[in-house]
Order: structure tokens, then C-alpha cells, then sequence
């Protein structure tokens, strides 16, 4: 039986972990947003609630929502390109699907998201799952007639920096549809 030469990735325990004052872990920092709509289309459909620390009190969690997880959802509620440097450290990784190797540095993280959400139809994020070792994000969008689902992971420096993204999306058929649409 083959044994991991190294431990189980800090991340994962995020997605597992049971927290005391919340026996269904499944459960969202922010319930309120399981009702909204996921995949906006257009700004003016863009009414997605912001998640607060207020919300986060009302949910009886032991985690405080960090002030840049709130603010990169507002970033990409609006599109607003222009204010995601603020939120990331000078060595930022980007590690997504469509890339072949993790992108390093602010400038080709801003451009690679930047150019994704260019060609989405539709995007928008669901549940939050909040951690003392990182941050998940739920989202789901349409590419083409391609829909999917996935998932941010978001790591934060102790300057509450984004130093590490992680995106998963599923099914594949929406990758391809995302590549082709950018050949166009």
C-alpha cells in the first residue's frame, strides 16, 4: 500500500472541520447567503448581499469573517479590478485549472482573473467556509452554454494579505468551453 510522503494539506481540514457551536459543519458562516442567487448576469443584476462580521455573529461561529475576505467580495461583486492589489501580498501564488504552472506576483494575478471573468456569462459566490488556516468560497457560472461549480481557497498572510489562491472548478466541459472561448 503506497504511504504520502507528506501530510495531508492543510486546506482539506478546512473543508472537514467541525466547529463547537456549529454541530453541522456543511452549515455557511453567512446562512443568509444560501438564499441568494448564484450567477449574476450584468451589473444591474448584481445584488448579492456582502458578508459581515455581523453576519457571522448571528451564525454562532467562533470565527471573526477576516476584513479581506469581505472586501475581495465586494471586488468581484463590481468587477473592480483596480482595488484587488490592495488585497494581495507582493508574492502571491495563483494556482488555476487553465494554467499549467502557478502564476507568481500581483500583476499576473490581477490580468488572469481579469481576463477569466471576461469571458463568463455568469458568476457569482455562495457559501463561505472560514478557517483559522484559510478561507473557502463557493461559486458557480456559465461559460459559453457551460455551466460549473468550484471553489476559491483562499490562504491570508498575519497582514490579512492574499498570498495563495487555489481554484477548483468542475466539470471539465467548462474548462474547455473557457478555452475556447478565449481562442475567440
Amino acid at each position: 500500500m503506497p504511504t504520502r510522503s507528506s501530510p495531508r494539506p492543510r486546506w482539506l481540514g478546512l473543508l472537514a472541520a467541525k466547529r463547537p457551536h456549529d454541530p453541522g459543519a456543511e452549515r455557511s458562516i453567512a446562512r443568509d447567503h444560501r438564499a441568494a442567487p448564484f450567477g449574476h448576469r450584468g451589473a444591474s443584476a448584481r445584488k448579492e448581499r456582502l458578508m459581515t462580521n455581523s453576519d457571522a455573529d448571528r451564525g454562532g461561529h467562533d470565527h471573526q469573517v477576516p476584513a479581506a475576505l469581505i472586501a475581495w467580495r465586494r471586488i468581484f461583486l463590481h468587477r473592480d479590478w483596480n482595488a484587488l492589489p490592495e488585497l494581495l501580498a507582493d508574492d502571491v501564488t495563483l494556482h488555476t485549472p487553465a494554467d499549467a504552472a502557478p502564476l507568481h506576483g500581483k500583476e499576473a494575478f490581477v490580468a488572469s482573473l481579469r481576463q477569466s471573468f471576461g469571458l463568463f456569462e455568469s458568476f457569482g459566490y455562495g457559501r463561505d467556509f472560514v478557517g483559522d488556516e484559510g478561507h473557502a468560497l463557493e461559486f458557480r457560472g456559465t461559460v459559453g452554454s457551460a455551466a460549473f461549480t468550484g471553489m476559491d481557497i483562499i490562504r491570508l498572510d498575519k497582514a490579512g494579505k492574499v498570498t495563495e489562491l487555489v481554484v477548483m472548478i468542475r466539470p471539465i466541459s467548462a474548462m474547455m468551453a473557457r478555452g475556447e472561448a478565449q481562442v475567440r
